[in-house]
């Protein structure tokens, strides 16, 4: 009975089960597709639009904290995370801890440069006084809300390495258990109550905008992604309660699992309305290949093949003067029908009212008009100057 009475019960696990792979594919699918779609909206703002605004700069940095998190997940795993609490050695948990320490701050700062980036996106939308205010304010609140969330990760423990190293310092000062879970809950609370208000914020703001239903439905559609971001911080605030509860919290790692999921899936939906201009690029040249392919039989698929979508024009008034009043230089420059370059003439002339030359619009190709089949010209560039 003393036998019985001093006996420790030990859970029937299997020491050898190993969670690691499983929590790095994960976590890279997610940040790899977050990469990729960074690559291309910084692809349209450089070379389509060749315009980078203060978004764009937030948003390549939250990015770049979402390698650093896969990185420490990557060294987490290295060291045991993965494994059952129970066969991880107490050196390698020092060191598991403290890639953990890093990977905390990390993506709490990841996920708050995705709303900034998001509200400064929103800001350059909106013309409405009261609401660019309110953007304004929210970014401030953000970036004290960021710096008191890292604060209390970096400064739970005095020293600080007692936070990843207890032993080291026996005489360390840390928040308790209690304190430090109702602290976590407390900004996770208020990270969701600011990821509701970023997933709702933008449906009003772009169904007022200048645009065809098509596109403000395709736009609201893709910002209502942060509706799932939304989801994945609830989860992952219902893990946070239990995490202290969980005493194998190794082996799953699910708190952090969907920790990084909220940070990449929030990456993707604040950037995939940048690549408007991409989708629509492709879509062009997607119809031109197969024109190409069926031919030119039909008329109104040969008609269909010259629209094209033009996603901002530019408008700058020309000074004139006296001597060079009304006169403006054009050039025309133009395609044949079967996608060759063809001509590109010299309009130079005056512009008297609504008067305007026919004479030098470009012409088709001799050759073309030797065999009797002109073609279709399509005026792929006006200059105006």
């Amino acid at each position: 009975m003393t036998a019985l009475n001093h006996a420790v019960i030990v859970p029937r696990v299997d020491l050898t089960a190993n969670n690691a792979p499983r929590i790095i594919i994960i976590n890279a699918i997610f940040t790899g597709v977050a990469l990729l779609v960074i690559i291309a909206r910084m692809y349209v703002r450089i070379a389509m639009l060749k315009t980078v605004g203060a978004d764009d700069h937030v948003i390549m940095s939250s990015m770049a904290l979402g390698v650093g998190v896969l990185i420490c997940v990557i060294g987490e795993c290295y060291w045991g995370k993965g494994k059952h609490v129970l066969a991880i050695l107490p050196q390698n948990m020092v060191k598991l801890l403290h890639w953990q320490f890093f990977h905390s701050i990390l993506v709490t700062i990841g996920i708050s440069l995705v709303k900034i980036s998001l509200a400064s996106f929103l800001s350059r939308l909106v013309t409405n006084k009261i609401i660019k205010r309110f953007l304004i304010g929210a970014i401030i609140f953000l970036v004290l809300f960021t710096i008191s969330s890292a604060g209390t990760i970096i400064f739970s423990c005095i020293p600080i390495s007692a936070t990843w190293d207890p032993a080291a310092a026996p005489n360390a000062k840390c928040f308790s258990r209690t304190t430090f879970t109702d602290i976590g809950l407390f900004n996770s609370i208020v990270n969701i109550f600011t990821d509701v208000i970023f997933a709702c914020l933008p449906i009003p703001i772009v169904w007022n905008l200048q645009l065809n239903t098509r596109t403000r439905v395709t736009l609201v559609g893709v910002l209502s992604l942060g509706f799932f971001a939304c989801a994945c911080a609830i989860v992952k605030t219902v893990l946070q309660f239990h995490f202290y509860s969980n005493t194998d919290f190794t082996f799953t790692d699910s708190y952090f699992i969907w920790n990084n999921i909220e940070l990449s899936v929030g990456i993707i939906g604040a950037s995939l309305p940048a690549l408007r201009p991409l989708f629509a690029s492709l879509l062009e040249s997607t119809k031109d290949f197969a024109t190409r392919r069926t031919g030119l039989g039909s008329s109104s698929n040969a008609h269909r093949r010259y629209y094209a979508h033009i996603d901002r024009i530019g408008m700058e008034s020309m000074p004139r003067t006296k001597n060079t009043a009304n006169n403006y230089n054009v050039t025309v420059s133009s395609r044949s029908a079967l996608g060759e370059r063809g001509s590109e003439e010299d309009m130079t002339g005056a512009w008297h009212g609504h008067n305007s030359s026919e004479d030098k619009l470009p012409l088709p190709r001799a050759a073309d008009v030797g065999s009797g089949n002109p073609g279709i010209i399509k005026t792929i560039d006006v200059r105006i100057s």
